[in-house]
């Protein structure tokens, strides 16, 4: 059996040691090119990992990693709860189907957290102050990084930079077609952030209030030790990319879209400190 000091671990190993579900980990390795096995025993039988090459990923993921707080929470919901009341359609790709209100919030959140996570990494790492767009518009601005901080002054970005967000699990930066071949859309760089936003976020910035509603009820004593509080949440900064990198498809391993979309694995992605100055250097 492998063990962990002789640096070859095995599948489930390799779980345990990277703090990853099951469900990330099999994306990851598979899908998402962030890591490949060292040897399959059998050609069928297990797959075993070099420990020192999952080390250094963990290191790397870390140091991606930023942790956002209720009051970066709080700014996205904000901005959620305008674009919703304002009357902001958000139809899924492709089709002419409306979300319903959470996911709406969900995906407007989400999004928005992972502009937060870059801006905060930029300057936390890099020491560079990135402006954001929060403004509340009627059509989609495609540029995420609006204003570089030089000095004592502001100035506009020298390139075209989109943030993407997406689950934790997701093994693909993914990109709508018109993202992409509409002139006024495409930007030239795009970086790609997992947010791991709890799927009862909404439920956790209001847990007081709800208590406050329901502590009587009969059924409150099942579920009140399960509500959990807020906490922050981590969001990894995958990576970036050029535009040109991006492959066009129809269908990733366990999804066909309805249309054309353009994709880059995230293990694909750029992401070492020397990479993120290289994009620095250019904004």
């Amino acid at each position: 059996m492998a063990s962990v000091s002789t640096g070859v671990l095995t599948k489930s190993q390799a779980v345990a040691f990277l703090e990853l579900n099951d469900k990330v980990f099999e994306n990851y390795f598979r899908f998402a090119k962030e890591f490949s096995c060292i040897s399959r025993t059998g050609g069928r039988g297990r797959f075993y990992f070099d420990r020192r090459h999952l080390e250094a990923w963990k290191q790397s993921y870390d140091w991606r990693t930023v942790r956002l707080t209720r009051q970066d929470y709080q700014l996205c919901l904000d901005f959620a709860l305008a674009m919703h009341f304002r009357g902001y359609v958000l139809s899924d790709w492709g089709t002419a189907r409306q979300r319903e209100f959470g996911q709406k919030l969900t995906n407007w959140i989400k999004g928005q957290l992972a502009e937060i996570a870059v801006q905060t990494f930029f300057k936390r790492e890099f020491k560079v102050e990135v402006h954001l767009d929060f403004g509340l518009h009627n059509e989609i601005v495609p540029q995420d990084i609006v204003k570089v901080r030089e000095g004592r002054s502001l100035r506009d970005p020298k390139i075209k930079v989109g943030i993407k967000a997406s689950k934790p699990k997701s093994a693909y930066l993914v990109l709508g077609d018109n993202e992409i071949t509409l002139p006024k859309r495409r930007s030239d760089i795009y970086i790609f952030c997992r947010p791991d936003i709890p799927d009862d976020h909404i439920l956790r910035i209001t847990k007081e209030q709800i208590v406050k509603e329901v502590s009587t009820c009969p059924y409150y004593p099942v579920y009140s030790d399960s509500m959990s509080g807020f906490e922050d949440i981590p969001c990894e900064i995958a990576g970036w990319c050029e535009a040109g990198e991006l492959q066009r498809v129809t269908e990733i391993p366990g999804q066909s879209f309805d249309g054309v979309r353009y994709v880059r694995q995230s293990g694909l992605l750029r992401r070492t400190k020397s990479e993120w100055e290289e994009l620095i250097r250019r904004l």
